[in-house]
Order: structure tokens, then sequence, then C-alpha cells
């Protein structure tokens, strides 16, 4: 059944895994990597009007570009990208053409275009696919062929091409695409469930027909959290998806437009010895995980999951899927390309590719600011990362602060921290977003609750911060209170400076909301009706904008009602 799926695998293997072996030699001498891939970043982009504005012929070291070149941000080059996606003009800020303008996950206001030139693609390929490839094989061998690929990437489908022909949307609709062909060989979820048409419950989609395929061999995620999404729904959900595999239907309740409730309809048959088997899993309860059961050749898990989003990937491993199946934590990437990748499985921290990008830092919590190379990082302290692209960005901030963990070779290790524009600072106190996730995490613990998302939103009126928490599985005797004055310690304990602020007056005491059940997971319905690519989408660990605001704070309950609704 999985024979075009396993030759297509094993077919690359080889090539994978002198990926593999080509990342461990170009991190054994990275700024001789870096220096050679700048320079001819720059003699390639001589020409263009960028390269001219900055002299880009007369550069001759790094030195000579940290000098002639500014630090950029997006807004110097939407004149440029205006120019190539609206007139189709060449040879602005990149001497290549882009084959992709990025649509950018924003929540308001115009999303970015970002460019994405052939050069980024093939970087991608080469770290995000081939990489990962070749890294699991090692690890895994055998087990990591078997059976179909549990894909829960979701794109919106919203593709345009702009006036000078080029694609416009989200880059995971350019990375699937390619498989429609090939698409039920690979996966057991119709198409529909990942380029989702407006309307459809995907998720019901997604689980009802993966519970279909016993000998699934993966799940494939953006984020890890979104694999948690789908473990909870199958938990809440199962009786309904059980019920319909048995049948061969789709139940009436579930949101689908007509045409695609006619055409997957026509497609199903009754299965009810398949239907049986997680049924009888799923009556035993949850007190131990049930994908091990239910999909006995699991293998692997790949997802983004930085350590601050530990919370998606424990509670995975804990409730839902074991210790005994492998995770491939991605490594950092963005629309701007890709930066890390680990270097063994379930790890955190990621080496930095050293011929993907240009890449230079600016040291955190330091008096002297100016941008400096890897070979100059130190283990231990933050940094802000600036990049310099194949597609046209130079010395371009991007606002991601990565914390330097160790080497491998001689290049660095690395973690996401946290974004420089999400950090919460109503006087001064700077509070991280990696400090709001861990104090929700430890308070949760302490209480004894799940949490399952939480968000800050700083209230400049009020000067105090107000947190959102979606919960669950709370204790018959904890109260509103106990969980506010659990996380006011842990947030002080965190960020002395809050905790100072709050004991002097200067800050208010927090607030605390609860959202209904399911906010979290409509909050990203309601972003995928809105054509933002739920692939993107980050967890909102900090409000900061009007439409966030107005959404958690009406979708909101009284605790005691909250704890009544749990327990029904």
């Amino acid at each position: 059944m999985y024979e075009v799926l396993n030759a297509m695998r094993r077919s690359r293997i080889e090539n994978n895994l002198k990926i593999v072996a080509h990342l461990d030699k170009i991190t054994k001498t990275p700024m001789e990597v870096q220096t050679k891939l700048l320079l001819e970043l720059l003699e390639e982009n001589k020409d263009t009007e960028y390269g001219k504005k900055f002299n880009f012929d007369r550069i001759r070291s790094i030195e000579e570009y940290q000098k002639c070149v500014p630090i950029s941000e997006y807004d110097d080059y939407t004149t440029y990208i205006d120019r190539m996606a609206n007139n189709g003009e060449e040879n602005l800020i990149c001497c290549r053409k882009p084959v992709w303008f990025n649509k950018t996950s924003g929540t308001v206001g115009e999303p970015k275009k970002i460019p994405y030139t052939q050069k980024t693609r093939d970087c991608f390929a080469r770290y995000s696919l081939c990489y990962q490839s070749g890294l699991l094989y090692k690890n895994l061998q055998e087990r990591y062929f078997g059976g179909r690929w549990l894909n829960l990437i979701r794109c919106s489908g919203d593709i345009t091409r702009l006036a000078d022909g080029v694609p416009y949307g989200a880059i995971s609709e350019a990375s699937l695409r390619p498989y429609i062909d090939k698409w039920q060989h690979i996966f057991p979820t119709p198409p529909e469930a990942t380029f989702s048409p407006k309307g459809a419950d995907t998720r019901y989609l997604t689980a009802r027909f993966s519970l279909c395929d016993k000998d699934l061999n993966n799940i494939n995620c953006t984020f890890t959290g979104f694999a948690l999404d789908f473990c909870r729904y199958i938990e809440k959900s199962w009786r309904l998806l059980v019920n319909d595999i048995e049948k061969g239907v789709i139940d009436q309740s579930v949101e689908l437009p007509d045409e695609l409730r006619e055409k997957l309809s026509a497609t199903l048959k009754p299965m009810p010895q398949r239907a049986a088997e997680p049924r009888a899993i799923f009556e035993e309860g949850f007190d131990t995980p049930f994908i091990p059961k239910v999909w006995p050749e699991l293998s692997y898990v790949v997802g983004g999951a930085s350590a601050g989003f530990s919370r998606y990937t424990n509670e995975i491993r804990e409730r839902y899927l074991g210790y005994d199946t492998a995770f491939y934590f991605r490594g950092i990437s963005a629309s701007e390309g890709i930066f890390s990748i680990p270097v063994k499985l379930a790890s955190h921290e990621s080496v930095l590719i050293p011929d993907s990008l240009f890449y230079e830092f600016i040291p955190i919590d330091n008096e002297d600011t100016t941008p400096i190379t890897m070979d100059k990082l130190e283990v231990g302290k933050k940094y802000e990362l600036i990049i310099t692209t194949h597609s046209g960005f130079y010395r371009y901030r991007m606002k991601d602060v990565l914390l330097v963990t160790g080497f491998y070779n001689q290049t660095p290790m690395v973690e996401f921290q946290y974004r420089i524009d999400k950090t919460v600072n109503l006087m001064g106190e700077k509070t991280t977003e990696m400090a709001l996730r861990i104090a929700a995490d430890n308070t949760a613990k302490e209480c004894g609750f799940m949490l399952v998302d939480s968000s800050v939103y700083p209230d400049t009126k009020e000067v105090r911060y107000t947190c959102v928490m979606e919960i669950d599985r709370v204790p018959k005797d904890l109260s509103e209170d106990m969980i506010r004055s659990c996380l006011e310690k842990n947030l002080s304990k965190l960020n002395p400076s809050y905790g100072e602020k709050i004991k002097s007056g200067i800050i208010k005491p927090l607030k605390l909301i609860f959202s209904q059940p399911e906010t979290y997971v409509l909050y990203k319905e309601l972003m995928r009706a809105k054509g933002r690519s739920i692939a993107q989408l980050k967890p909102v660990t900090v409000i900061d904008n009007e439409t966030q605001k107005n959404f958690f704070f009406t979708l909101t309950e009284d605790f005691e009602e909250i704890k009544r609704l749990l327990a029904c």
C-alpha cells in the first residue's frame, strides 16, 4: 500500500545523508563559509539599485560591509518590494527574480510581502526537508520508513498572482502543493483537510480520516501546539469520530460546504472493524497515552518547539504520546530564511547554518550594542539576530532574540527566546515572552490544573498586566485568588524588576480572567477565515492589538462557571 511513498523516500536517503555530512563539515570552519557567502552576495548584487546605493562593488570584507551598509527593517524595503510586485521591476534589491512572495501572518494591517528567490527556496529544501530526512534516518534506521504521514499543517488556500505574475501567499502553500498528485499515497486525509475551504471543520476531517489508517508513520506540524490541539480534539470528540467511521458517514452536525460533503461522502464506506479498535481504546479512558495504541507504527513527530513552548511538547508526551516516539524539533526559521537546525533529536537547541544566510548579532543587556559575527558569540548570553539573505535583505533586523547554549564543532548552538517587539514594558520592567510562558506553566503545575493556553495584555490605562487563561482539569478546592497570587509570585521571581514595581505600587497587581473552553482554537479558526496562514500562526503570548484584545476579552467566563462547565 505504501510502496510509492517508501520508494520515494529510499531513493533520496543517500543524498540526504550527504547533506548531514555537509553540515558537519561546514560547521568546522563557519567564518570561512560566512565570509565567502557574504562576498558572493555582494558581488552578485552590486549592480542592483540597492547595491549601487551602498557601493557593494567596493566592499572587500565583513568590516567594510558593516561600515558601509546600514542596519535595516522591513519598512526600508517597502518601496522596492511594491515596485517589484506591482510593476514587475527587476534588479532593485536582488539580481534574482523572486519565484514567490511570502505572505506573513500579520493579525492586523497589511501583511508583508517577503521576496523569496529560488536560492532561498533551495536552502529551505536542503535544510528543512533533506537534512531532516537524513538526520531522522540516521537515528531511526528502518523505523524511518513505514506508513503514511499525518499532516497537521493547514493552509488558507489563498494564493494570488501579483502584477508581475509571481505567486503571493503563505510559503506552506508552496511547500505542500507539489504533493497534490501523490496525496493519497502520502497522507491519510483528503487535501481539503490541509487546503482549508471556508466553512469546513478541518479538525474533524483530519481526525476522522487519520483514525481510519492504523499504519501512520509520523506526524508533521508547524508547531507542536497544533499536535496538542489535534489530540485534545480526539479526546473530546472520539464518539462522533468512531461512530462515523463505523457507519461510513459524515455526521450532519459537522460543518462542511454542501459540495465538499457530497464529494467526500461518495468516497466513504462503513469500517466497523477499524472503528471497533479505537473505540475500545478510548472507552478505557485517557489516563495513559492513546497514540501508541491507535497508531502502533508511529515513529516520530516533526514540529517547531522552542524551549519556551515546552508546555505543549510535555503535555503531548505525558498525556497522549508517551516517550518511545522520537521528536524532531525543526530549529529556527522564518519567511526570510532558515537559520538553524538540530544536530540531535528531541533537542530544543539547534546549530546556526553557515551557508544559509550571513548572520550578525546585537548583544542584549550589554552597554556595547555593536553588531558582531558568530565567532564572537559567548555561551549563556543573548543576542538579537540580524541577517543578510539571498532574496535582497541586507543587515535586516529579525527582532528575534537567541540564547547561545554551546557549540557544535566551531559553530554556535542557539535557542529562540523571544521577540524584541513582544516584550511587555509598562514601566521599564521588560518582561519577555519566555518569562510570561514559564510563569504561566509553573503556576499550572503548582496549582494542579491543566493550562490550555494563556496570554497577557499590558493595560497601559490601568498600568497592570491582565492575564487571560484557558484552563482544564481544575481541582475542586482551587480558587481564583490562589491562581492569581501564584502567577504574580512566579512572574516576580522570573522578572525581579516586575516584582519590585508591584511592591512599590508603580504597577498595579495582576488581573486574571478566564476564557471559555476552546477559545484559543476558535482564535486560530478566526484567523484562518480572515485568510491568515494557520501554519505561520504563533501562540498569542502577548496581546498587542485591539483585534486580539476584543476577541479574548469577549469570550470569558466567571471562574466558578468555568469550573462548573469543565465538570460537566
